[in-house]
């Protein structure tokens, strides 16, 4: 390879490097607290976006929803809880902030930041996280994993880092 070629060739690796490296993007993530893997799924978001997570309650036997909205900082914030009943272990009602709508009690929760969310997953109350593109697959975790969503502002080198971490766990878990 001519010296020149060479050169070209390396300063554009550089630019591209740098770029990935400072280039940042809003991405929703499921982090596994107790996995050894970094990030379970990922993918890129916009400001305005929903997350919904829903989920049989395990005592009440009804279904509870929680829709979040991607904010512009970015993070993840509480816009609404929707239930069918009230009870032991469901979320609160406040009557200034609940509307009926249909069946369902529908809550408020006035665009708060999440901070630390959790969520404990079980076989019994059939979580579902629903994405812009679709969501995970949590029925593939075992029944009492901890998940940890969140929205951060990756870099596209580590995003890219991400993907293809999860790219190889998929293929070994074809195997």
């Amino acid at each position: 390879m001519k010296p020149r070629v060479f050169g070209i060739l390396a300063a554009f690796v550089l630019l591209l490097t740098g770029f990935s490296y400072f280039y940042r993007m809003p991405v929703f993530l499921i982090r596994l607290p107790d996995s050894h893997l970094p990030v379970f799924f990922l993918e890129r978001v916009s400001p305005g976006d929903e997350i919904v997570l829903t989920y049989r309650h395990s005592v009440e036997k009804t279904l509870v929803k929680g829709i979040f909205l991607v904010s512009n900082t970015p993070s993840l914030q509480a816009k609404e809880t929707w239930m069918t009943s009230v009870g032991t272990g469901l979320p609160n009602t406040f009557l200034d902030r609940t509307r009926m709508r249909g069946e369902w009690l529908v809550v408020d929760e006035g665009l708060k930041d999440i901070e630390d969310f959790r969520f404990f997953v079980s076989s019994v109350n059939d979580t579902r996280m629903d994405t812009p593109s679709g969501g995970p697959n949590l029925s593939a975790l075992p029944s009492g994993t901890i998940i940890a969503p969140d929205v951060e502002n990756l870099r596209l080198l580590t995003y890219t880092g991400y993907w293809l971490l999860s790219i190889i766990h998929r293929l070994g878990d074809v195997e």
